[in-house]
């Protein structure tokens, strides 16, 4: 006899949804994912440092369980689209560093940004950058309305949020 939980059905709906690239039956890479992004973010904001090993364990999960399961043509196409997303941060870090002297984004949100990507695709991690960015900029007024001087914001936090946001619009209302 097999016992049939709606909610968990409806929370393998949902996560089927926010990666379409994802095999039906391998949801809970998804979920994986997912955990291993907030984990990250939440390290960050208390540490100012997005653990390597995290990342490199979704990257593996993912490219792995496409390639597995689906072929591994679609599992490096994921990864060359993640790959390509972080040596673009780098890129731009290198030049407003080479410009002005300091670092304009971490990269450890380039790390994340290429777990985001080989999972859910370039569109909602530029969403998650735009709404990201959005959400820094008023918490940073925020603080400053409050006489709260801030020094440096972690970004990874922003990210996350703008992720998971992106993906409701994107998947579950309609991009723009």
């Amino acid at each position: 006899m097999i016992i049939r939980i709606p909610f968990f059905e409806e929370i393998q709906t949902v996560l089927l949804h926010m990666a379409p690239g994802m095999p039906p039956d391998l949801w809970w890479v998804t979920a994986l994912v997912i955990f291993i992004l907030a984990l990250a973010a939440t390290i960050d904001a208390y540490q100012a440092v997005i653990p390597d090993f995290l990342i490199f364990l979704g990257l593996l999960a993912v490219t792995a369980t496409l390639g597995i399961s689906s072929s591994w043509e679609t599992a490096a196409a994921h990864l060359r689209q993640a790959i390509a997303a972080g040596a673009l941060i780098w890129f731009i870090n290198f030049l407003w560093e080479s410009r002005f002297g300091y670092d304009a984004l971490g990269m450890g949100d380039a790390k994340w940004t290429m777990l985001a990507v080989v999972c859910f695709g370039i569109t909602p991690a530029i969403y998650a950058w735009c709404i990201g960015a959005i959400l820094a900029v008023v918490f940073i007024l925020l603080c400053r309305a409050i006489g709260y001087a801030v020094t440096a914001v972690t970004f990874s936090p922003f990210l996350f949020t703008g992720l998971i946001l992106g993906l409701y619009r994107l998947r579950f209302i309609g991009g723009f």
